[in-house]
């Protein structure tokens, strides 16, 4: 007993320490890994003061406790550990699986073509690039898998994590005292993505601000009036329509857009060449997984010999078969007649009992001709499902290469996708980063005339176009949603 309280003593100091680094590394295998820096809680104004240059009007200074420590990436996510997802799970980015492409570098503009993707966005990447034309829910599916893989609580950082983090305790409108000069923006990054950590590093070691624009938790709005403490901005009615916060500038915005109080916003499934993401992650160890131990069985007493040394183990529980002669009373009936008997005591009711419920069914009227009774076939379009802990199969009767546009809740959030319908053997693979609570369809050549099918309520839902239900469908008109 001793010896396990002390394993567990072990442990228990492990994890303080392990929670207590400066520094984690996930490895996503391949030799591909992903640097995250611890910070620390802590408090600092949010915002930028009247009289800083460039400033915008949505930049209202306020007072923000963050609460807790958190591990925040060193760099945005990169090409190369993006790839290392897309590889492990088979995911489909939205600018994929959708009928229009993204939004990439024509040369001269953003423009959106079907070509246009997080693998070719219209200028030459790296590996050691930040991965560019993700959406919302992309980044999302991202966390998901990597929250899986480290049993570890992984998100996108809030709005003011992401600042907390990029001032890393400064108050000028740059972190650094390079200014603009130590971000790349659209005036010396020359169109394009560059290395994610090709400038200097801010004083808490992140390579962040320019480059690229990245998605927060947060919904867009004004900041509310007085201090806060772990804000997050949940409500997304607070802007002209529902967008998210984008922080950090871009290689394609002004420099004043890299200072760290510039905020942006952007509809959720924007998927321009200049917005990527970076992560954060619990300080929080997760808990060994147990190893069973053998259990101990209790010592077998030995009888002690006629010189008093110890034998053999003493006889086994279960009784030795006897060797005596035992005699059989003749006026006793034989085993083999008892049973018999007992098997005809048996089967005797069981074959009356049957009897008689097959002659009660031959009385039993015919049912009546009713709706109620008659087989129900499932729709020609509503396909089967088979959900699993981090998505969902579909297989259905379209012929391959339909456009189809696949909506799900997870957590409670809803998810949209656009696929094309390639099967496999066992259908079509949705990966969703967890399991999906419901699921809808929406089939047809194009998917915006499609009628959509709730593959989970009944009856299923009517589709109904209307003006928002347009612009979800859409990417935004403009080459940049902020």
């Amino acid at each position: 007993m001793k010896g396990i309280l002390r394993s567990l003593a072990l442990c228990f100091m492990a994890c303080i320490s392990r929670a207590a680094e400066p520094t984690l590394e996930i490895d996503l295998g391949r030799d591909v890994g992903l640097d995250l820096v611890l910070v620390k809680a802590g408090s600092f104004t949010q915002g930028s003061p009247g009289g800083e240059a460039g400033r915008g009007g949505d930049e209202t200074q306020r007072q923000v406790r963050i609460s807790k420590d958190f591990y925040i990436g060193r760099t945005a996510v990169t090409f190369s550990q993006w790839e290392r997802f897309v590889a492990e799970t088979g995911y489909r980015s939205e600018a994929e699986s959708g009928t229009s492409g993204g939004y990439g570098w024509n040369g001269s503009a953003l423009e959106q073509r079907k070509a246009f993707t997080w693998k070719s966005p219209g200028f030459e990447q790296s590996a050691a690039s930040p991965v560019c034309l993700v959406t919302y829910p992309d980044a999302l599916a991202f966390c998901a898998w990597l929250e899986k893989k480290t049993r570890r609580k992984i998100s996108l950082p809030t709005e003011a994590q992401w600042e907390y983090a990029c001032r890393a305790g400064t108050t000028g409108a740059w972190h650094g005292p390079a200014g603009a000069a130590g971000a790349w923006h659209k005036e010396n990054a020359g169109n394009g993505t560059r290395p994610a950590d090709s400038k200097p590093a801010n004083p808490w070691g992140l390579s962040i601000g320019g480059n690229i624009s990245e998605w927060c938790l947060d919904w867009y709005g004004p900041y509310p009036a007085g201090d806060a403490i772990d804000p997050l901005q949940t409500d997304a009615n607070l802007s002209d329509k529902p967008r998210r916060v984008l922080r950090g500038g871009s290689w394609n915005r002004g420099p004043n857009n890299t200072r760290s109080a510039a905020r942006y916003r952007a509809d959720p499934r924007s998927r321009n060449a200049d917005i990527g993401f970076r992560i954060v992650c619990s300080v929080e160890v997760p808990a060994p997984v147990p190893t069973p131990q053998p259990r101990e069985l209790p010592p077998v007493e030995s009888e002690p010999s006629q010189d008093g040394n110890a034998e053999s183990p003493a006889a086994p529980p279960y009784p030795e078969p006897s060797s005596r002669h035992v005699e059989v009373n003749s006026e006793e009936p034989s085993t083999g007649f008892s049973l018999i008997k007992g098997l005809l005591c048996f089967l005797v009711p069981v074959f009356i009992l049957v009897k008689l419920i097959r002659a009660a069914a031959r009385k039993r009227p015919p049912l009546p001709p009713s709706d109620s009774y008659l087989p129900r076939t499932v729709p020609a379009a509503m396909p089967p499902v088979r959900k699993t802990d981090d998505g969902f199969w579909i297989q259905g009767d379209w012929p391959e290469g339909t456009a189809l546009k696949v909506r799900y809740m997870v957590a409670g959030a809803m998810m949209v996708q656009e696929i094309l319908y390639r099967p496999g053997e066992s259908g079509q693979f949705i990966y969703t980063g967890g399991r999906p609570d419901t699921v809808s369809v929406l089939a047809g050549a194009d998917p915006q005339d499609g009628t959509e099918t709730s593959l989970f309520s009944s009856p299923p839902p009517m589709h109904r176009r209307d003006d928002d239900d347009e612009d979800r469908r859409r990417p935004p008109t403009r080459p940049s949603a902020y």
